[in-house]
């Protein structure tokens, strides 16, 4: 499993921006995933999240999941959503985002690298997927991140 493209959009650039957006090959087989987003109006206490799955198949098509929650009592309680809680336990430790809200500090994301063991609760056919992630603040969204990731056998 690895990325294979990776897209910052910011739908508000004064509410915020992006510093670094980028993927940087380690191996072949190896991808790491860095973002670093700049937030201008702190602190952000009621954020909103879309995670939505395609798999590419004649374009990309929805597959699996669509889920909105609330970002903030998401952290506060991971468990109540699996395939959330599955994406966070991925990014965690790559990132500044594993505390509940509020949010008054720049949102960044280092070295992430994915593992199979990432996804090994879900059976994910091998393919490549789109991963896309938007956040809402205060009911208008703010940011969409774009993640490709390809999936092959082991």
């Amino acid at each position: 499993i690895k990325f294979t493209n990776f897209k910052c959009i910011s739908l508000d650039k004064s509410f915020v921006d992006f510093r670094q957006c980028r993927l940087k090959a380690l191996s072949r087989n190896q991808v790491a995933l860095s973002l670093s987003a700049k937030l201008y109006q702190v602190p952000v206490t009621n954020v909103g999240v879309n995670a939505d799955v395609y798999k590419k198949a004649n374009g990309y098509r929805p597959f699996m999941f669509n889920i909105t929650t609330d970002f903030c009592r998401f952290i506060k309680y991971r468990k109540q959503t699996p395939f959330g809680k599955m994406i966070l336990d991925a990014v965690e430790k790559y990132s500044n985002i594993n505390h509940t809200c509020p949010y008054d500090h720049d949102i960044i994301i280092k070295d992430l690298v994915l593992e199979s063991k990432h996804l090994q609760s879900l059976p994910w056919p091998m393919g490549d997927y789109l991963l896309k992630i938007s956040f809402a603040v205060n009911n208008d969204w703010k940011v969409t991140v774009k993640s490709y990731i390809q999936v092959t056998e082991e």
